[in-house]
């Protein structure tokens, strides 16, 4: 029973089986069948896709074809273009070479330019330098030669200006005058100088005194000028024009007058050797006894004039010219000789080499002078740094800032007064002569003023340094014009006539051109 029952259940399970094969067959082939034409429709559409996408080719191929002959052409074109441009640069290089061809050729030319311009320039300006050399060799000599010619004219007019042709000496002046200034001459030159001075009438000589002068000074706000003697007297002189009036302030024999100031105040003061001082104030005279005070002879300001210095042979005394009374005396332990100023100060001079810078009456600086003999007047420039030293033997020493001295040799006996005007010395002597010095120059030589038959005692400048007045031993009084445009006017005023032509080739010569004297 039971293997029936298994063989019963076995068979139904085949059957149940085949059964359950038969309805999977039969459903996998409906859905065979579905999936085939679903297939079937998929491939209808991707052949209808198919059949688009070869016309879309085709038609990409067609354009990939037009495209690619469209590049093709440009390719060609770009070749063509590229040996058009090659062909350009081929050119172009051709250009720039033959340029630079060019360039150099024009760099070389114009170098070549260069050098001739260079070399014409250096013609050029060689050549102007010799043009200047010769033209100024020509001047040299032309100057030189009138500059001779100058001194020439001037010594024939002193000589025949003396001879008594003073006609034909002044005309002979002024043309050495000229012939000096037109060509920078130094007009100082003593051929020439002397024959300016002589021409023009340039001294005057007033014989006043009669004792001789001991001291000239010019009055304040050119009022007129002051004068003393040994003889007592005291004058006040006035130039109108070519005339002079003299007053008299005081003529005493009794006195003998040394020195004489004439103040800011409007006072003016005279030391007599007998030991008085006179004070002169409104053409009145007060005589004040120096007490104290051995044989003064002489007077220097001090405080800017407030007060005086009256100086002795072996003292001195200090006067206040405000109260007009002595304020201080002093002995000295040393004899003065003489007296001067520097550094705006008294200076002393003893008969042993030393001198004595006064600060104030009991303040004197001590020095050595620094030359040998006896100094009889001194004389200091600040603007030309120099020290001159008159001496009694007439020598002169010239001493600058450096230490370096100059002896000057032109006087033969004792130096009364020496002045600086500028860089010229001024000097008078017992000799009679006025002589004046350039210390500018490399050769320091005299050149003289003028000759007096007497002693030069002292001389002084006229306010405008025009003049020089001068006193002599004898009582005279003589104004000398030293300003050189006023000599010159004055001769060319002396000038009445031109040159003959006989005249000129004389005495100037037939190679120089003839020029008038006056128009």
């Amino acid at each position: 029973m039971n293997r029936n029952y298994i063989i019963m259940s076995c068979l139904g399970l085949l059957l149940l089986a085949l059964v359950a094969i038969g309805l999977y067959m039969r459903h996998s082939d409906t859905e065979r069948i579905s999936e085939l034409e679903s297939q079937l429709g998929a491939l209808r559409e991707h052949e209808k896709q198919s059949a688009v996408d070869r016309r879309v080719s085709k038609q990409m191929e067609e354009i990939a074809y037009g495209q690619q002959a469209l590049s093709e052409e440009r390719s060609i074109e770009a070749i063509r273009q590229s040996e058009i441009a090659q062909e350009m640069t081929l050119r172009s290089e051709t250009e720039r070479q033959k340029a630079i061809k060019a360039q150099a050729a024009a760099e070389m030319s114009a170098e070549e330019a260069l050098t001739s311009f260079q070399l014409a320039e250096r013609q050029r300006v060689e050549a102007d330098k010799q043009r200047r050399q010769a033209e100024h060799a020509k001047l040299v000599a032309d100057t030189l030669n009138y500059i001779s010619l100058g001194r020439t004219l001037g010594a024939s007019s002193y000589d025949i200006y003396r001879a008594g042709d003073t006609e034909l000496g002044n005309m002979l002046a002024y043309a050495a005058y000229l012939y000096t200034s037109d060509y920078d001459g130094d007009l100082y030159i003593p051929s020439i100088f002397q024959a300016l001075t002589q021409s023009s009438g340039g001294r005057r000589i007033y014989n006043t005194h009669d004792g001789s002068i001991s001291r000239v000074d010019i009055l304040p706000n050119d009022n007129g000028l002051l004068t003393v003697s040994t003889y007592g007297e005291i004058f006040i002189h006035r130039i109108h024009g070519t005339q002079m009036t003299t007053h008299i302030v005081m003529s005493d024999k009794n006195y003998c007058f040394r020195d004489v100031y004439a103040a800011k105040n409007g006072k003016s003061y005279a030391v007599s050797h007998t030991g008085h001082l006179v004070v002169i104030e409104n053409d009145k005279t007060r005589v004040i006894y120096l007490n104290g005070v051995d044989k003064p002879f002489s007077l220097q300001y001090m405080n800017d004039g407030k007060q005086l210095l009256i100086i002795g042979g072996h003292s001195m005394a200090l006067f206040d010219t405000a109260t007009d009374k002595i304020i201080g005396s002093r002995q000295l332990k040393f004899q003065v000789v003489c007296t001067s100023r520097r550094d705006y100060k008294p200076l002393l001079f003893d008969n042993r080499g030393h001198m004595y810078l006064v600060n104030t009456l009991d303040d004197m600086t001590n020095e050595k002078v620094p030359v040998s003999g006896q100094v009889t007047t001194f004389a200091g420039s600040k603007n030309a740094h120099l020290n001159a030293y008159g001496m009694s033997d007439g020598t002169i020493w010239l001493i600058d800032d450096d230490g370096k001295t100059h002896k000057l040799m032109g006087h033969l006996s004792q130096i009364t007064r020496m002045k600086f005007s500028s860089k010229r010395l001024y000097t008078s002597s017992y000799d009679g002569k006025l002589l004046f010095w350039m210390t500018g120059e490399t050769q320091i030589k005299p050149i003289t003023l003028f000759q007096s038959n007497s002693w030069l005692t002292d001389f002084t400048f006229s306010s405008d340094k025009q003049y020089i007045w001068t006193g002599d031993h004898n009582g005279t009084l003589t104004q000398y014009l030293i300003s050189l445009p006023m000599i010159a006017q004055r001769i060319k005023q002396n000038v009445k006539r031109n040159f003959t032509k006989e005249e000129w080739d004389y005495y100037v010569g037939k190679g120089i051109p003839y020029r008038k004297l006056i128009d």
